[in-house]
């Protein structure tokens, strides 16, 4: 299969992106979080997305969000997990890469980490490009994007690294208003973004209280301004 034939595979399993990496781009994954450590026979990233709904960013009542983030999450899965088997159809073992559970946990620190990056595996795969608040932007999307991935046996062709630009000198809109002051320069602080941002309902329903990151970035807001 090449290049055009995987993301013909992901947009039959419902991805709304899909780019690929080759395996070299890897070189400065930290030890234990690299493709190979997962899958020694790894030839080639595949890297997707499905797009969560903009509408559901443009309003102060968590609710919009949390469910259609929810509900992308599950998309995820399902299409990480049919993507495989369209794969395994055609004769090429895919391991499938999910953001959750966590292969690391910090307990002190509620520090996740997932067998593999996801947001730099999609940068890797051309994607999109990092803004100033540590989220991959999609050029279509924005920041709105919920990432899935597959190691493959196989080599395939890789997508160009991206390079496009969004974030202006001047713009620190993310930084300045994080309620938790969570975001720094090269990196976010898990827990105080966690302790801001995950919360509970009256009835204990599980929600995302705050989501300031996303939907200030007039890149991916820009819906709600129209």
């Amino acid at each position: 299969m090449n290049n055009n034939d995987i993301k013909s595979a992901a947009c039959t399993a419902g991805a709304d992106i899909c780019g690929v990496a080759s395996l070299e781009r890897f070189s400065d994954a930290p030890e234990g979080f690299h493709p190979s450590d997962i899958y020694k026979d790894t030839r080639s990233v595949v890297v997707f997305a499905r797009r969560i709904p903009k509408g559901a960013s443009c309003t102060d009542n968590p609710f919009p969000y949390s469910i259609s983030d929810e509900i992308v999450t599950d998309q995820i899965r399902n299409i990480t997990y049919n993507f495989s088997l369209l794969l395994e159809d055609k004769g090429i073992i895919a391991v499938p890469v999910y953001t959750e559970p966590y292969a690391f946990w910090d307990k002190n620190t509620l520090t996740g980490k997932g067998d593999l990056s996801l947001k730099h595996a999609g940068y890797l795969a051309g994607l999109g490009v990092f803004g100033r608040n540590h989220l991959l932007y999609n050029y279509q999307f924005g920041n709105m994007i919920k990432l899935g991935a597959l190691l493959i046996n196989i080599q395939v062709e890789p997508d160009e690294i991206q390079s496009f630009s969004f974030c202006k000198d001047t713009c620190l809109l993310c930084i300045k208003n994080c309620p938790s002051g969570a975001l720094e320069k090269n990196s976010v602080i898990q827990k105080k973004c966690r302790n801001q941002s995950e919360g509970l309902s009256l009835k204990g329903y599980p929600i995302t209280t705050c989501a300031v990151c996303r939907t200030i970035c007039p890149y991916s807001y820009k819906v709600c301004k129209n």
